[in-house]
């Protein structure tokens, strides 16, 4: 065993204080606390980590589950396990852009189509796009994504006839602003976000990498033309550990 092993397992003991599992979380969030495992650093994998303190693999993951009820570790399922960071500024006020807000944090953003339909607007669609009932809508489902790191997914809907061939057109300019300007939009506003914190669907924790008995802060959001005239609605959710949303006030307000 490395030296590094040795003094891990010298913390944990059978007549210690505490289940195995507690002495093995409060040791690595030890660790965490004097910078050896730094924000955004990786864990070893458990079976590491067992071999480590001389527990099983399942004393380990007890440990790694506590932990991250605390927030001192995130658990991305199919990826790994990491130090939790400070969760990033986004910024929401008349002017919304995922590109900028990223960019301004600097972090590379990225998002991705994961599969779009045309559909009949459900009522709330169609009242918050001025639309008919069951007139037809683009529904764009999204995933967000900061240094590879899922942030954010959610469902992007538009008029079918407005704006026929977006989902197409998003997907080669990776862009909503330079989506629009193919249709002559050349700049948008938000009109409304509204937030609140629930748990997440299967599909929510799946692809924002995280256990479902961890909170989301859900949001719908609606933009706008410049005329007034509603062009998209968003129904989604940000990982709430990795985004801390600021409300961009105009000067004056």
């Amino acid at each position: 065993m490395t030296p590094a092993g040795d003094r891990t397992k010298a913390a944990v003991t059978r007549d210690g204080a505490g289940p195995l599992w507690q002495q093995v979380a409060a040791s690595i969030h030890a660790r965490i606390l004097a910078g050896e495992y730094g924000p955004g650093a990786q864990l070893p994998p458990d079976r590491q980590i067992a071999a480590d303190y001389g527990t099983s693999r399942m004393t380990v993951r007890q440990a790694l589950a506590a932990l991250e009820k605390k927030g001192a570790i995130r658990i991305e399922h199919g990826n790994g396990t990491f130090v939790s960071e400070d969760p990033m500024p986004y910024a929401i006020g008349r002017r919304v852009r995922f590109d900028e807000n990223l960019r301004s944090a600097e972090l590379s953003p990225e998002r991705r189509l994961l599969r779009w339909r045309l559909a009949e607007a459900a009522p709330d669609i169609a009242a918050a796009l001025a639309l008919p009932r069951q007139a037809p809508v683009i529904e764009m489902t999204i995933g967000a994504f900061a240094d590879a790191r899922p942030i954010a997914i959610g469902v992007h809907a538009c008029c079918a006839t407005r704006f026929a061939g977006f989902a197409e057109a998003f997907e080669q300019d990776r862009s909503f602003s330079r989506a629009l300007r193919r249709y002559g939009v050349e700049d948008y506003l938000r009109k409304t976000t509204e937030i609140t914190a629930r748990m997440p669907t299967a599909e929510e924790a799946k692809v924002l990498r995280q256990a479902r008995t961890v909170p989301v802060l859900a949001y719908t959001a609606l933009d706008i033309d410049l005329a007034g005239v509603p062009i998209s609605y968003f129904v989604g959710c940000f990982a709430a550990e990795r985004v801390k949303i600021v409300v961009d006030l105009p000067a004056g307000a």
